[in-house]
Protein backbone atom coordinates (compact mmCIF):
# COMPACT_ATOMS: atom_id res chain seq x y z
CA UNK A 1 0.00 0.00 0.00
CA UNK A 2 1.66 3.37 -0.95
CA UNK A 3 0.16 6.72 0.21
CA UNK A 4 1.47 10.26 -1.66
CA UNK A 5 -0.93 12.90 -0.41
CA UNK A 6 1.32 15.55 -0.27
CA UNK A 7 -0.78 18.33 -2.70
CA UNK A 8 2.95 19.55 -3.97
CA UNK A 9 4.10 17.99 -7.54
CA UNK A 10 7.30 18.22 -6.33
CA UNK A 11 6.50 15.55 -3.62
CA UNK A 12 5.10 13.32 -6.18
CA UNK A 13 7.92 13.73 -8.49
CA UNK A 14 10.33 12.24 -5.25
CA UNK A 15 8.22 9.69 -4.17
CA UNK A 16 6.78 8.11 -7.40
CA UNK A 17 10.61 7.30 -7.91
CA UNK A 18 10.74 4.66 -5.33
CA UNK A 19 6.80 3.62 -7.12
CA UNK A 20 8.49 2.61 -10.12
CA UNK A 21 11.56 1.30 -8.63
CA UNK A 22 9.13 -1.58 -6.70
CA UNK A 23 7.18 -2.04 -9.31
CA UNK A 24 10.08 -3.05 -11.61
CA UNK A 25 11.31 -5.53 -8.93
CA UNK A 26 8.22 -6.94 -9.11
CA UNK A 27 6.27 -6.23 -6.47
CA UNK A 28 2.21 -4.89 -6.77
CA UNK A 29 1.35 -1.72 -5.81
CA UNK A 30 -2.08 -0.07 -4.82
CA UNK A 31 -1.46 3.58 -4.03
CA UNK A 32 -3.60 7.01 -3.14
CA UNK A 33 -2.01 9.55 -5.29
CA UNK A 34 -2.10 13.17 -6.53
CA UNK A 35 -1.21 12.33 -10.37
CA UNK A 36 -1.71 9.69 -12.83
CA UNK A 37 0.98 7.27 -13.43
CA UNK A 38 3.29 8.04 -16.18
CA UNK A 39 2.41 4.39 -17.74
CA UNK A 40 -0.20 2.02 -17.10
CA UNK A 41 1.56 -1.26 -14.96
CA UNK A 42 -0.43 -4.52 -14.73
CA UNK A 43 1.18 -4.40 -11.27
CA UNK A 44 -0.49 -1.10 -10.30
CA UNK A 45 -3.57 -0.13 -8.94
CA UNK A 46 -4.11 3.59 -8.41
CA UNK A 47 -6.03 6.15 -6.68
CA UNK A 48 -5.80 9.54 -8.49
CA UNK A 49 -6.98 12.62 -6.63
CA UNK A 50 -8.07 14.57 -9.34
CA UNK A 51 -10.36 17.23 -7.00
CA UNK A 52 -9.22 20.48 -7.21
CA UNK A 53 -6.65 21.68 -4.44
CA UNK A 54 -5.62 24.35 -2.12
CA UNK A 55 -2.63 25.03 -4.33
CA UNK A 56 -4.90 25.53 -7.44
CA UNK A 57 -7.62 27.63 -6.08
CA UNK A 58 -5.06 29.65 -3.67
CA UNK A 59 -2.02 31.49 -5.30
CA UNK A 60 0.88 31.37 -3.12
CA UNK A 61 1.71 35.43 -2.34
CA UNK A 62 5.20 36.14 -2.66
CA UNK A 63 5.13 38.64 -1.23
CA UNK A 64 4.16 38.08 1.82
CA UNK A 65 5.70 34.62 2.00
CA UNK A 66 9.29 35.55 1.97
CA UNK A 67 8.70 38.14 4.52
CA UNK A 68 7.22 35.88 6.84
CA UNK A 69 7.83 36.25 10.63
CA UNK A 70 8.68 32.44 12.74
CA UNK A 71 4.58 32.85 13.97
CA UNK A 72 3.35 33.48 10.21
CA UNK A 73 5.82 30.80 8.81
CA UNK A 74 4.11 28.46 11.42
CA UNK A 75 0.81 29.55 10.40
CA UNK A 76 1.54 29.60 6.78
CA UNK A 77 3.09 26.01 6.70
CA UNK A 78 0.28 24.39 8.99
CA UNK A 79 -3.07 25.97 6.89
CA UNK A 80 -1.92 24.77 3.57
CA UNK A 81 -1.49 21.01 5.52
CA UNK A 82 -4.65 20.97 7.11
CA UNK A 83 -6.28 22.54 3.79
CA UNK A 84 -4.77 19.63 1.33
CA UNK A 85 -5.65 16.76 4.16
CA UNK A 86 -9.50 17.99 4.13
CA UNK A 87 -9.20 18.11 0.57
CA UNK A 88 -8.19 14.93 0.36
CA UNK A 89 -10.25 13.19 3.04
CA UNK A 90 -13.26 14.35 0.49
CA UNK A 91 -12.02 13.60 -2.42
CA UNK A 92 -13.54 11.15 -4.63
CA UNK A 93 -10.10 8.99 -4.71
CA UNK A 94 -10.01 8.55 -0.88
CA UNK A 95 -13.69 7.79 -0.49
CA UNK A 96 -12.99 5.14 -3.44
CA UNK A 97 -9.95 3.88 -1.54
CA UNK A 98 -11.94 3.17 1.72
CA UNK A 99 -14.44 1.76 -0.07
CA UNK A 100 -12.00 -0.80 -2.19
CA UNK A 101 -10.60 -1.93 0.79
CA UNK A 102 -13.45 -1.94 3.53
CA UNK A 103 -15.27 -4.04 0.77
CA UNK A 104 -12.34 -6.18 -1.01
CA UNK A 105 -10.59 -6.80 1.91
CA UNK A 106 -6.94 -7.14 0.15
CA UNK A 107 -3.73 -8.21 1.84
CA UNK A 108 -1.10 -6.08 1.70
CA UNK A 109 2.72 -6.64 3.23
CA UNK A 110 3.34 -3.19 3.85
CA UNK A 111 2.50 0.33 4.02
CA UNK A 112 4.70 3.32 2.31
CA UNK A 113 3.21 6.60 3.63
CA UNK A 114 4.48 10.27 2.59
CA UNK A 115 4.68 11.60 5.89
CA UNK A 116 5.04 14.51 7.46
CA UNK A 117 2.76 17.16 7.41
CA UNK A 118 -0.03 14.40 6.41
CA UNK A 119 -0.22 12.17 9.47
CA UNK A 120 -3.73 11.63 9.33
CA UNK A 121 -2.83 9.39 6.52
CA UNK A 122 -1.64 6.70 8.66
CA UNK A 123 -5.34 5.28 9.54
CA UNK A 124 -5.09 4.07 6.25
CA UNK A 125 -2.71 1.59 7.71
CA UNK A 126 -5.23 0.58 10.76
CA UNK A 127 -8.02 -0.02 7.66
CA UNK A 128 -5.65 -2.69 6.31
CA UNK A 129 -4.98 -4.26 9.37
CA UNK A 130 -1.60 -2.66 10.85
CA UNK A 131 1.18 -3.51 8.84
CA UNK A 132 5.00 -2.75 8.80
CA UNK A 133 5.28 0.91 7.62
CA UNK A 134 7.74 3.06 6.27
CA UNK A 135 7.06 7.03 6.70
CA UNK A 136 8.99 8.68 3.93
CA UNK A 137 9.16 12.66 3.24
CA UNK A 138 10.41 14.68 0.19
CA UNK A 139 11.82 17.20 3.06
CA UNK A 140 15.25 16.98 4.36
CA UNK A 141 15.17 15.80 7.75
CA UNK A 142 12.43 17.26 9.78
CA UNK A 143 12.48 16.58 13.63
CA UNK A 144 9.54 15.08 13.57
CA UNK A 145 10.68 11.83 11.99
CA UNK A 146 13.99 12.42 14.48
CA UNK A 147 11.69 11.95 17.07
CA UNK A 148 9.09 9.41 15.36
CA UNK A 149 11.88 6.57 14.88
CA UNK A 150 13.82 7.66 18.53
CA UNK A 151 16.91 9.22 17.08
CA UNK A 152 18.42 11.93 19.16
CA UNK A 153 17.65 15.83 18.04
CA UNK A 154 19.88 18.99 18.86
CA UNK A 155 19.48 22.23 17.91
CA UNK A 156 22.91 22.86 17.94
CA UNK A 157 23.79 20.51 15.40
CA UNK A 158 20.78 19.98 12.83
CA UNK A 159 19.06 23.73 12.27
CA UNK A 160 15.19 23.31 12.91
CA UNK A 161 13.17 22.89 9.35
CA UNK A 162 16.72 23.19 7.73
CA UNK A 163 19.53 21.22 6.21
CA UNK A 164 22.73 20.79 8.60
CA UNK A 165 25.82 22.27 8.94
CA UNK A 166 29.04 21.52 6.42
CA UNK A 167 30.78 18.95 7.28
CA UNK A 168 31.74 19.26 11.19
CA UNK A 169 31.37 22.75 10.39
CA UNK A 170 29.81 24.17 13.78
CA UNK A 171 26.51 26.80 14.06
CA UNK A 172 26.85 30.16 14.96
CA UNK A 173 26.09 31.00 18.56
CA UNK A 174 23.38 33.25 17.27
CA UNK A 175 22.39 30.06 14.08
CA UNK A 176 21.85 27.74 17.07
CA UNK A 177 19.85 30.37 19.34
CA UNK A 178 17.79 31.07 16.43
CA UNK A 179 17.42 26.81 16.22
CA UNK A 180 16.60 26.76 19.63
CA UNK A 181 13.75 29.90 19.54
CA UNK A 182 12.41 27.82 16.16
CA UNK A 183 12.23 23.94 17.61
CA UNK A 184 10.43 25.36 21.06
CA UNK A 185 7.79 27.70 18.86
CA UNK A 186 7.05 24.77 16.62
CA UNK A 187 7.00 22.02 18.66
CA UNK A 188 4.68 24.35 21.41
CA UNK A 189 1.93 24.53 18.28
CA UNK A 190 2.92 20.76 17.13
CA UNK A 191 2.02 18.98 20.70
CA UNK A 192 -0.83 21.13 21.52
CA UNK A 193 -2.79 21.74 18.34
CA UNK A 194 -1.60 19.86 15.42
CA UNK A 195 -1.46 16.46 16.88
CA UNK A 196 -4.85 16.68 18.65
CA UNK A 197 -6.87 17.92 15.40
CA UNK A 198 -4.80 14.74 13.94
CA UNK A 199 -6.51 12.48 15.98
CA UNK A 200 -9.71 14.60 15.71
CA UNK A 201 -9.68 13.14 11.78
CA UNK A 202 -8.49 9.71 13.17
CA UNK A 203 -11.29 8.99 14.79
CA UNK A 204 -13.94 10.60 12.71
CA UNK A 205 -12.56 9.49 9.21
CA UNK A 206 -10.97 6.06 10.50
CA UNK A 207 -13.59 4.61 12.83
CA UNK A 208 -12.16 2.30 15.59
CA UNK A 209 -8.52 3.41 15.51
CA UNK A 210 -6.56 4.24 17.98
CA UNK A 211 -4.49 7.21 18.24
CA UNK A 212 -1.63 9.07 16.25
CA UNK A 213 0.58 7.68 18.97
CA UNK A 214 -0.21 3.96 18.93
CA UNK A 215 -0.33 3.87 15.06
CA UNK A 216 3.11 5.39 14.88
CA UNK A 217 4.55 1.77 16.68
CA UNK A 218 4.04 0.67 13.73
CA UNK A 219 6.76 2.89 11.47
CA UNK A 220 9.96 0.56 11.05
CA UNK A 221 11.58 2.84 8.69
CA UNK A 222 12.27 6.80 8.14
CA UNK A 223 13.50 7.37 4.62
CA UNK A 224 14.63 11.05 4.12
CA UNK A 225 15.45 12.99 1.51
CA UNK A 226 19.52 14.22 2.75
CA UNK A 227 22.54 13.45 1.68
CA UNK A 228 25.85 14.27 4.07
CA UNK A 229 27.79 15.37 0.95
CA UNK A 230 25.04 18.61 0.71
CA UNK A 231 22.91 18.49 3.86
CA UNK A 232 25.48 17.81 6.26
CA UNK A 233 26.45 14.98 8.78
CA UNK A 234 24.02 14.41 11.88
CA UNK A 235 23.95 11.42 14.02
CA UNK A 236 20.78 8.96 13.26
CA UNK A 237 19.76 5.84 14.44
CA UNK A 238 19.68 2.76 11.55
CA UNK A 239 15.78 3.10 11.26
CA UNK A 240 16.67 6.48 9.78
CA UNK A 241 17.48 5.96 6.06
CA UNK A 242 19.01 8.82 3.92
CA UNK A 243 18.20 8.44 0.33
CA UNK A 244 18.47 11.79 -1.05
CA UNK A 245 17.99 12.87 -4.45
CA UNK A 246 16.39 9.55 -4.82
CA UNK A 247 14.66 11.37 -8.26
CA UNK A 248 18.02 13.24 -9.39
CA UNK A 249 19.09 10.47 -12.33
CA UNK A 250 21.41 10.96 -15.77
CA UNK A 251 19.99 13.19 -18.11
CA UNK A 252 17.54 12.16 -20.83
CA UNK A 253 17.78 13.73 -24.18
CA UNK A 254 16.20 16.95 -24.37
CA UNK A 255 13.07 17.71 -26.78
CA UNK A 256 14.19 19.55 -30.11
CA UNK A 257 13.10 22.91 -29.68
CA UNK A 258 15.19 23.21 -26.37
CA UNK A 259 17.89 21.43 -27.37
CA UNK A 260 18.60 23.92 -30.41
CA UNK A 261 18.49 26.92 -28.35
CA UNK A 262 20.40 25.53 -25.39
CA UNK A 263 23.20 23.38 -27.11
CA UNK A 264 26.71 24.56 -28.12
CA UNK A 265 26.56 25.58 -31.15
CA UNK A 266 23.31 27.75 -30.94
CA UNK A 267 24.77 28.76 -27.72
CA UNK A 268 28.91 29.51 -27.42
CA UNK A 269 29.19 30.80 -24.37
CA UNK A 270 26.71 28.95 -22.82
CA UNK A 271 22.94 29.14 -21.12
CA UNK A 272 21.61 29.90 -18.02
CA UNK A 273 18.18 27.88 -16.63
CA UNK A 274 15.79 29.50 -14.39
CA UNK A 275 12.85 27.90 -12.77
CA UNK A 276 10.76 28.54 -9.64
CA UNK A 277 10.16 24.60 -9.63
CA UNK A 278 6.11 23.38 -9.03
CA UNK A 279 5.00 25.57 -6.20
CA UNK A 280 6.22 28.90 -6.94
CA UNK A 281 5.03 30.39 -10.31
CA UNK A 282 7.28 32.64 -11.93
CA UNK A 283 4.67 34.57 -13.19
CA UNK A 284 3.43 35.77 -9.87
CA UNK A 285 6.51 37.81 -9.70
CA UNK A 286 5.58 41.17 -8.72
CA UNK A 287 6.28 43.02 -12.68
CA UNK A 288 9.12 45.41 -11.01
CA UNK A 289 11.28 42.62 -10.34
CA UNK A 290 10.16 40.52 -13.24
CA UNK A 291 11.38 43.47 -15.31
CA UNK A 292 14.62 43.82 -13.27
CA UNK A 293 15.40 40.34 -14.27
CA UNK A 294 14.55 40.72 -17.54
CA UNK A 295 16.73 43.60 -18.76
CA UNK A 296 19.83 41.50 -16.22
CA UNK A 297 19.60 39.03 -18.48
CA UNK A 298 19.83 41.13 -21.08
CA UNK A 299 23.06 42.28 -20.54
CA UNK A 300 24.81 38.83 -20.08
CA UNK A 301 26.40 37.15 -23.32
CA UNK A 302 24.46 33.39 -22.19
CA UNK A 303 21.60 32.68 -23.23
CA UNK A 304 18.61 32.26 -21.24
CA UNK A 305 15.88 29.60 -20.72
CA UNK A 306 12.99 30.55 -18.42
CA UNK A 307 10.27 27.92 -17.03
CA UNK A 308 7.12 30.81 -17.54
CA UNK A 309 3.76 29.82 -17.44
CA UNK A 310 2.03 32.77 -18.92
CA UNK A 311 2.38 34.68 -22.53
CA UNK A 312 2.19 38.32 -20.87
CA UNK A 313 5.80 38.90 -21.28
CA UNK A 314 6.68 37.93 -24.67
CA UNK A 315 7.00 40.77 -26.51
CA UNK A 316 10.09 42.14 -23.80
CA UNK A 317 12.33 39.69 -23.64
CA UNK A 318 15.44 40.36 -24.63
CA UNK A 319 17.01 38.47 -27.70
CA UNK A 320 19.19 36.02 -25.73
CA UNK A 321 15.84 34.70 -23.38
CA UNK A 322 13.37 32.39 -24.23
CA UNK A 323 10.48 31.08 -21.99
CA UNK A 324 8.50 27.71 -21.84
CA UNK A 325 5.32 26.56 -19.76
CA UNK A 326 7.07 23.88 -19.24
CA UNK A 327 10.57 22.09 -18.90
CA UNK A 328 12.14 18.74 -18.16
CA UNK A 329 14.35 20.30 -15.01
CA UNK A 330 16.65 17.32 -14.49
CA UNK A 331 17.76 17.19 -18.08
CA UNK A 332 18.15 20.17 -18.83
CA UNK A 333 20.95 20.52 -15.83
CA UNK A 334 22.15 17.71 -16.93
CA UNK A 335 23.38 19.58 -20.40
CA UNK A 336 27.03 20.19 -20.51
CA UNK A 337 26.41 23.80 -21.62
CA UNK A 338 24.74 24.93 -18.57
CA UNK A 339 26.63 27.87 -16.64
CA UNK A 340 24.44 28.70 -13.74
CA UNK A 341 20.61 27.52 -12.56
CA UNK A 342 18.49 30.56 -11.19
CA UNK A 343 16.12 28.69 -8.48
CA UNK A 344 13.92 29.13 -5.55
CA UNK A 345 16.18 26.53 -4.10
CA UNK A 346 13.78 23.89 -3.36
CA UNK A 347 15.08 20.62 -2.18
CA UNK A 348 14.58 18.75 -5.11
CA UNK A 349 16.05 21.91 -7.22
CA UNK A 350 18.84 22.01 -5.39
CA UNK A 351 19.73 18.37 -5.03
CA UNK A 352 19.84 17.70 -9.02
CA UNK A 353 22.05 20.93 -9.41
CA UNK A 354 24.33 19.30 -7.11
CA UNK A 355 23.78 15.82 -8.84
CA UNK A 356 24.80 17.85 -12.34
CA UNK A 357 27.17 20.20 -10.50
CA UNK A 358 26.16 23.17 -11.69
CA UNK A 359 25.73 26.56 -9.54
CA UNK A 360 23.39 28.19 -8.22
CA UNK A 361 21.76 31.79 -7.87
CA UNK A 362 19.17 31.05 -5.47
CA UNK A 363 15.83 33.50 -4.75
CA UNK A 364 14.14 31.34 -1.54
CA UNK A 365 10.65 32.43 -0.99
CA UNK A 366 9.43 30.34 2.10
CA UNK A 367 10.20 27.38 4.60
CA UNK A 368 12.58 25.20 3.93
CA UNK A 369 14.05 26.79 0.66
CA UNK A 370 15.49 29.28 2.58
CA UNK A 371 17.41 26.81 4.88
CA UNK A 372 18.57 25.56 1.10
CA UNK A 373 19.58 28.69 0.07
CA UNK A 374 21.52 29.64 3.21
CA UNK A 375 23.53 25.76 2.53
CA UNK A 376 24.40 26.96 -1.02
CA UNK A 377 26.39 30.08 0.65
CA UNK A 378 27.63 28.23 3.57
CA UNK A 379 29.29 25.63 0.87
CA UNK A 380 30.64 27.84 -1.39
CA UNK A 381 28.18 26.91 -4.40
CA UNK A 382 26.11 29.45 -5.57
CA UNK A 383 24.78 32.68 -4.26
CA UNK A 384 21.52 33.91 -3.09
CA UNK A 385 19.46 36.84 -3.14
CA UNK A 386 16.00 38.11 -1.53
CA UNK A 387 13.43 38.13 -3.40
CA UNK A 388 11.92 41.62 -1.96
CA UNK A 389 14.98 43.37 -2.52
CA UNK A 390 15.79 42.25 -5.96
CA UNK A 391 17.00 44.90 -8.61
CA UNK A 392 19.14 44.84 -11.83
CA UNK A 393 21.66 45.36 -10.62
CA UNK A 394 22.14 43.13 -7.32
CA UNK A 395 20.83 40.20 -9.74
CA UNK A 396 23.15 41.05 -12.71
CA UNK A 397 26.17 41.01 -10.64
CA UNK A 398 25.25 38.22 -8.39
CA UNK A 399 24.35 36.35 -11.64
CA UNK A 400 27.82 37.38 -13.46
CA UNK A 401 29.56 36.30 -10.19
CA UNK A 402 28.16 33.11 -10.03
CA UNK A 403 28.88 32.60 -13.69
CA UNK A 404 32.25 34.03 -14.21
CA UNK A 405 34.03 33.08 -10.80
CA UNK A 406 35.50 29.46 -11.17
CA UNK A 407 34.83 28.64 -7.36
CA UNK A 408 31.23 28.01 -7.66
CA UNK A 409 31.31 25.02 -10.19
CA UNK A 410 34.81 23.41 -8.65
CA UNK A 411 32.93 23.45 -5.36
CA UNK A 412 29.56 22.00 -6.94
CA UNK A 413 31.38 19.71 -8.91
CA UNK A 414 33.09 18.32 -5.18
CA UNK A 415 29.67 18.10 -4.21
CA UNK A 416 27.85 16.10 -7.46
CA UNK A 417 31.23 13.68 -6.89
CA UNK A 418 30.28 13.28 -3.59
CA UNK A 419 26.62 12.66 -4.24
CA UNK A 420 27.43 9.90 -7.12
CA UNK A 421 29.87 8.37 -5.11
CA UNK A 422 27.49 5.31 -3.52
CA UNK A 423 27.59 1.78 -3.46
CA UNK A 424 23.95 1.50 -4.96
CA UNK A 425 21.28 4.36 -6.11
CA UNK A 426 19.43 5.87 -3.24
CA UNK A 427 16.29 4.56 -5.06
CA UNK A 428 17.23 0.79 -4.95
CA UNK A 429 18.26 1.90 -0.90
CA UNK A 430 15.00 3.18 -0.67
CA UNK A 431 13.52 -0.18 -2.15
CA UNK A 432 15.70 -2.59 -0.53
CA UNK A 433 14.59 -1.13 3.02
CA UNK A 434 10.82 -1.41 1.85
CA UNK A 435 11.48 -4.93 1.29
CA UNK A 436 13.31 -5.57 4.63
CA UNK A 437 10.98 -4.24 6.46
CA UNK A 438 8.28 -6.34 4.78
CA UNK A 439 10.54 -9.54 5.25
CA UNK A 440 11.34 -8.75 8.71
CA UNK A 441 8.09 -8.22 9.99
CA UNK A 442 8.52 -4.51 10.96
CA UNK A 443 12.80 -4.58 11.13
CA UNK A 444 12.58 -4.90 15.13
CA UNK A 445 16.41 -4.79 15.06
CA UNK A 446 16.41 -1.84 14.10
CA UNK A 447 14.21 -0.36 16.66
CA UNK A 448 15.25 2.27 18.81
CA UNK A 449 15.41 1.94 22.69
CA UNK A 450 14.81 5.49 23.03
CA UNK A 451 11.05 4.79 22.19
CA UNK A 452 10.41 2.54 24.97
CA UNK A 453 11.59 5.73 27.34
CA UNK A 454 9.17 8.66 28.10
CA UNK A 455 10.50 11.96 27.57
CA UNK A 456 12.22 12.78 30.72
CA UNK A 457 13.83 9.27 30.68
CA UNK A 458 15.37 10.04 27.43
CA UNK A 459 16.85 13.44 28.89
CA UNK A 460 17.36 11.82 32.50
CA UNK A 461 15.60 14.32 34.32
CA UNK A 462 14.44 11.20 36.40
CA UNK A 463 18.32 11.01 37.74
CA UNK A 464 18.73 14.36 38.06
CA UNK A 465 15.69 14.68 40.58
CA UNK A 466 16.90 11.59 42.33
CA UNK A 467 20.34 13.29 42.36
CA UNK A 468 18.95 16.26 43.37
CA UNK A 469 17.05 15.14 46.21
CA UNK A 470 19.64 12.74 47.34
CA UNK A 471 21.86 15.91 47.85
CA UNK A 472 19.01 18.00 49.68
CA UNK A 473 18.68 15.25 52.00
CA UNK A 474 22.15 14.82 52.46
CA UNK A 475 22.73 18.62 52.74
CA UNK A 476 19.63 18.73 55.56
CA UNK A 477 21.30 15.65 57.17
CA UNK A 478 24.67 17.28 57.56
CA UNK A 479 23.46 20.66 59.00
CA UNK A 480 21.20 18.57 61.56
CA UNK A 481 24.61 16.88 62.40
CA UNK A 482 26.20 20.24 62.72
CA UNK A 483 24.21 22.31 64.73
CA UNK A 484 23.55 19.00 67.01
CA UNK A 485 27.70 19.12 67.41
CA UNK A 486 27.80 23.16 67.96
CA UNK A 487 25.11 23.41 71.05
CA UNK A 488 26.51 23.13 74.00
CA UNK A 489 27.21 19.91 75.80
CA UNK A 490 24.29 18.85 78.68
CA UNK A 491 22.70 22.00 77.26
CA UNK A 492 19.20 22.06 76.02
CA UNK A 493 16.79 24.86 75.06
CA UNK A 494 14.44 23.65 77.92
CA UNK A 495 16.99 23.43 80.84
CA UNK A 496 18.14 26.67 79.76
CA UNK A 497 14.87 28.51 79.87
CA UNK A 498 13.83 26.49 83.46
CA UNK A 499 17.73 27.86 84.52
CA UNK A 500 16.99 31.03 83.72
CA UNK A 501 13.82 31.20 85.84
CA UNK A 502 15.88 30.17 88.91
CA UNK A 503 18.11 33.28 88.47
Amino acid sequence: MFVSTMISPSHYIFVSSLARELLRRGHHLTELVIRPPASPHPNRTSFVIEDKNFIEEHDINLEEASSHSLFDEIGFLYEFCEQTTNDTLRSKAFLDLMKHIRQKKPKFDVFVLDYPLQETFIGINHEIGRKPMVAMTAFNMPEDVLRLMGSPYFPSLLPYAGVGAHGGEPLTFYERAESLVRWLAYRAYIDWKYRPWVNQLLAEHFPGSPPLEELEKDVAISLVNTNPALHGAVPLVPSIVEVGGMQAQPARPLPADILDWVNEKAAPHGFVFMSFGTNVRSASIKKDRRDAILRAFGRIKQRVLWKYEEDDILDKLPANVRVVKWAPQNDILGQPNIRCFVTHNGGLSTQEAGYHGVPILGIPFFVDQIHYAKKTERIGVGRTLSYTNITEENFYEALDDVINNPRYRENMLRVRRALRDQKETPVERAAWYVEMAARTAGAPHLRSPALRLRWYEIWMLDILAAFLAALAALGLALRLLVRAACAPRGSTPTRRAAKDKTH
